[in-house]
């Protein structure tokens, strides 16, 4: 045992925090500050279940009495959003938005929620408020300034995706951020109004049985994943006392039994148990705060971030001139995992399409001139597939579009010069996934430009306007500075088009290319259609329309708006 305040502190400022943030919307003069106080306790809610995820797991089934239906329905749906957001391994950005629009959704209906969820019935002036409830959220969260870039778009979206996961019906939810705060809120407002035995399990049971969504699926596995890792909050019998699992940790076993509802002993324990989950309404503080300071923290690891180190090696290869395979293997040996996706990445440059045996025979399969350049290549899709993401399938499919489109453009599948041009691709794909990961969208985005010289941004294909310009000149400068591909593919996303080099206008066309297979809405300026012309003509395509059947030959995945 150990005898740890802090926890006892954190745990008492969270919830007490949660209520009162509820409370801002009805003091006028409170809402600018109401953004910077959700994003406080949002990052409060995310280092909490870090250091206390046993402690916020127990909070599903417990009930403060002493707190409002609806804070006791915010709290749970926020435990449940960071349960989610570990399970698949997200950014801390990523989390901070979930769990800011988790507070949101409830921000500006606080005592109409507590009525409803008290089978109270709402005034007519309620009913009005309870229907606009989600764009009064915006209102509210725009006045103070926000500058979250999720909460806004998920509150207009919430409701229909609630109402349609419950309703079993077939229609496509495409917004997975979205998909994960309606799960959330639609299994936290069933432990609110069932006090059934085995409540959790049934609402997440009903929610995976009623839908055919693969994402919704997925994340309602690693919901149950993570509760069966941290197992608390499960009620047992214990020498004939009502107990509450607290902790498991191998064998061991801690339990705390009841006497007149409030804490009796502690108990550590090897004995089998009977668990049970079902809900447990209580105002004893020492249960609810003081008790976690006496056990021992199962701290979660963080993730660790292979962005950087992968990097390094990737510089190398960029940047040096290798002499032999010795020195390529030698360079990318910290990397085992590389085989693999070598052997697959080089069948490519094998008349039978036969994988290469090992990374000696892979290198060898390629030639020296590009084998840096693919494994270079290779290490950077390892990058982008190992970042975690809620669109994270919709990316490598359009990253698997960009290179066939390259491919069938410049009727090169393989070869030092399609390595080049696909290299810059996969490296900016890399940068966003690292500081565009909260702009990312599973749509394209078609809004118009300031300025029509200038070419459209790859931002556009994953949903965003533009890359932060700073951080994308220094991320290629730093890792790229030497490369004539890279510096052309800048060039494509910043120079105005009578500025633009050949190698830059080839990554307009297939930018433009992309774009027309992945969007509806779509369409080219005049002098983006004429780059498009002359690249087609270029790589001796007689036609667009021939060049269009190739692409469509290949069936590539897209979801058109």
């Amino acid at each position: 045992m150990t005898n740890n305040k802090d926890v006892t502190k954190q745990l008492f400022e969270l919830v007490n925090k949660t209520e009162q943030i509820l409370r801002l919307y009805y003091n006028k003069q409170k809402w600018p500050s109401i953004f910077p106080t959700l994003a406080e306790l949002a990052q409060l809610y995310t280092e909490t279940y870090q250091h206390s995820p046993n402690a916020l797991h127990s909070y599903l089934s417990l009930h403060f009495k002493q707190l409002s239906p609806t804070t006791n329905l915010v709290v749970k749906k926020c435990i449940l959003v960071c349960m989610i957001a570990q399970g698949h391994g997200y950014s801390h950005k990523i989390r901070q938005e979930l769990l800011v629009a988790c507070l949101a959704s409830f921000l500006c209906v606080k005592n109409e929620s507590d009525k409803l969820l008290s089978d109270q019935p709402l005034t007519e002036q309620g009913k009005k408020i309870w229907k606009v409830r989600y764009q009064l959220a915006v209102k509210v969260l725009e006045h103070g300034g926000s500058i979250n870039k999720q909460a806004a778009r998920i509150m207009p979206r919430l409701h229909p995706y609630c109402e349609t996961l419950k309703s079993k019906r077939n229609t496509p939810l495409y917004d997975n951020i979205t998909l994960i705060v309606a799960i959330a809120q639609i299994i936290a407002t069933s432990l609110i109004k069932k006090a059934t035995p085995n409540v959790l399990a049934q609402a997440v049971k009903k929610l995976y049985l009623a839908s055919k969504d693969e994402f919704t699926r997925d994340t309602l596995n690693k919901l149950a994943t993570q509760f069966n890792h941290f197992p608390v909050g499960c009620t047992t019998q214990y020498r004939g006392q009502t107990a509450l699992l607290l902790q498991v940790n191998g064998k061991n076993q801690i339990i705390c039994t009841f006497k007149d509802k409030k804490i009796d002993r502690l108990v550590k324990t090897q004995h089998p148990l009977r668990l049970e989950y079902r809900p447990f309404k209580t105002a004893d503080k020492h249960l609810l705060f003081k008790v976690w300071s006496h056990i021992e923290p199962q701290i979660l690891e963080a993730d660790n971030d292979a962005f950087e180190s992968t990097y390094s090696v990737i510089d190398k290869l960029g940047k040096n001139s290798f002499g032999s395979f010795r020195a390529i293997e030698k360079t990318i040996a910290p990397f085992p995992y590389i085989e693999q996706a070598l052997q697959q990445a080089a069948k490519q440059y094998n008349r039978e399409s036969q994988k290469g045996a090992n990374t000696r025979h892979c290198l060898t399969m390629v030639g020296l001139d590009t084998a840096s350049l693919l494994c270079q290549r290779v290490l950077i899709e390892q990058v982008i597939s190992q970042l975690k993401h809620p669109f994270a399938l919709d990316i490598w499919h359009k990253y698997q579009q960009l290179a066939l489109i390259l491919a069938t453009l410049t009727k090169q599948a393989y070869g030092q010069d399609y390595e080049s041009v696909l290299s810059p691709i996969s490296a900016v794909i890399a940068f966003m996934l690292k500081h565009h990961d909260i702009d990312i969208k599973r749509f394209t985005c078609v809004s118009e430009q300031i300025d029509d010289s200038t070419p459209y941004s790859l931002a556009r294909l994953f949903g965003f306007l533009e890359f932060n310009s700073a951080k994308l000149d220094e991320y290629f400068t730093h890792h790229f500075d030497s490369s004539a591909p890279h510096n052309a593919f800048i060039q494509s996303e910043k120079e105005k088009h009578n500025a633009l080099s050949e190698e830059a206008k080839t990554f307009v066309a297939i930018k433009v290319l992309a774009m027309q297979c992945s969007s509806a809405y779509f369409e080219p300026t005049s002098w983006q259609r004429l780059v498009l012309e002359n690249q087609i003509s270029m790589f001796g395509w007689r036609d667009e329309a021939q060049l269009n059947d190739a692409i469509l030959e290949l069936s590539l995945y897209s979801v058109i708006e």
